[in-house]
């Protein structure tokens, strides 16, 4: 068993190989990216409605992906502190967890600051209608998330 240390007070182990999601969470939308099977790349991402099959949903494309751990961002305000969209987020969250009770799915948090800004920024400049950027922008977002995130966690584990 590998263990890779996050943080002073959190540690990852595992004995197989991991795969990430990457959740970039809004009430009315939200944007998912998921890694390659290395877990070195952000790949695939998409943005679905927010509704009431959100989790089912997203337990669903776990599952059939073989994802074994789901990093949600946290949209921190100025000062580093969490405001209600965290609280929503972490709600969706818990709702994942619990759908997913075995334990084969890890659910970490992780700072989104200007995620969807990025995203924004990039999809202007590849000149994407406004009609078009609305749609692609959480996933866009879930996919810089994710990949920060896997470049953080890949340096920790020494790769």
């Amino acid at each position: 068993m590998s263990c890779i240390e996050i943080d002073k007070n959190r540690l990852i182990c595992y004995n197989q190989p991991m795969r990430f999601m990457a959740i970039d969470f809004g009430l009315k939308r939200i944007g998912y990216s998921i890694s390659d099977r290395t877990a070195m790349i952000a790949g695939f991402s998409k943005t679905i409605p927010n509704d009431s099959a959100s989790v089912s949903f997203i337990s669903g494309v776990c599952l059939n992906e073989e994802i074994t751990n789901v990093i949600i961002g946290l949209a921190l305000n100025s000062r580093g502190e969490e405001g209600e969209m965290c609280a929503h987020a972490r709600k969706f969250g818990a709702a994942l967890e619990a759908r997913n009770a075995d334990g084969s799915l890890r659910i970490d948090y992780f700072d989104e600051t200007l995620t969807t800004v990025a995203s924004h920024r990039v999809l202007i400049e590849a000149n994407f209608s406004r009609k078009k950027r609305k749609n692609l922008v959480d996933g866009l977002a879930a996919k810089i998330l994710l990949q920060k995130y896997l470049d953080d966690f890949n340096t920790k584990a020494g790769r």
